[in-house]
This record gives structure tokens, sequence and C-alpha cells, in this order.
């Protein structure tokens, strides 16, 4: 006899993160067929940076919802890869300021095509009416873990 009670197959918890998985896992496959060697967690602040230029990084910090060690490393590589600069904070020059270069603007700009299909991919044969409530509800699950202060 099982007990329903372990039974996780079916739980939100479960399938959110099985899909959000198989999303990062399918955009990392694309991103490689396009021919870029990067990853679907440099594509999100290059795709951040674009729309938020000039941060810190522990606003990329919180933003991307990872640790200070994370977010260093992958500013550390796109650091290397030409693709964003660190410019000191002119109010608090303890502060580092996140900038895109113009090699990662234009980068950013052409990811964000692989990411656009990769979504379409994704939503394929779902009703837009669906997709919307369903963008709804996890914003509000964010909200439920994660108030905003």
């Amino acid at each position: 006899m099982t007990d329903t009670n372990c039974k996780l197959d079916n739980s939100f918890g479960r399938l959110m993160g099985m899909a959000g998985r198989s999303f990062r896992s399918s955009l990392d496959q694309n991103l490689a067929q396009a021919g870029h060697d990067i990853s679907a967690m440099h594509m999100l602040l290059l795709g951040y940076l674009c729309e938020n230029e000039g941060v810190n990084q522990q606003t990329l910090t919180e933003c991307m919802f990872r640790d200070k060690t994370a977010t260093t490393r992958w500013i550390d590589f796109l650091e290397t890869e030409d693709l964003v600069v660190r410019v000191p904070d002119k109010a608090d020059r303890r502060q580092k300021m996140i900038y895109l270069t113009k090699k990662g603007r234009g980068m950013a700009v052409e990811l964000m095509r692989v990411v656009w299909k990769t979504e379409e991919d994704a939503l394929q044969g779902i009703e837009p009416q669906k997709i919307a409530i369903c963008k709804e509800v996890l914003k509000q699950v964010r909200v439920n873990l994660f108030p905003l202060e």
C-alpha cells in the first residue's frame, strides 16, 4: 500500500522545479547550438543588465535569487569575455557598478532571440489565457514566499 502523503510527483513545487530545470536545460542547449559558449544563468545576467544597466553586485545577487559567490563567478566570467565591466561607484567607491560593454550589449540582444525562441517552444500548444493565469500564479507564489519589503 502506498502512502499518498509521500507522493510528490504531482506536487506544485516538484512540477514547478521540473519545468524550470527543463527550460534552463533547453535554453542551455539552444544557446550552444546557436554557437554561444554561455549558460542560461549568464544570459539572465546579461538580460537584466540590458534593462537595468549600472547596478551593483548586491542588486544582481538579489534579482537572480542566488548567493554572492555565484554572482561573483558569473560576473568574473562575463568580464573575462569582455561582455561586462566593473566601474567604481561615484557615490561609494567601495561599490562596483556593473555595465555591459558594447560587445555585451550586442551579445545580449542576439541571445534574447534564442531565449524568446526557447520560450515559444516551451509554450507551444498552450492557450494564451492559460499562460497569463500561470504567470500570475507564479508571481503570487514568489510574493507569498518572499514578500516585497
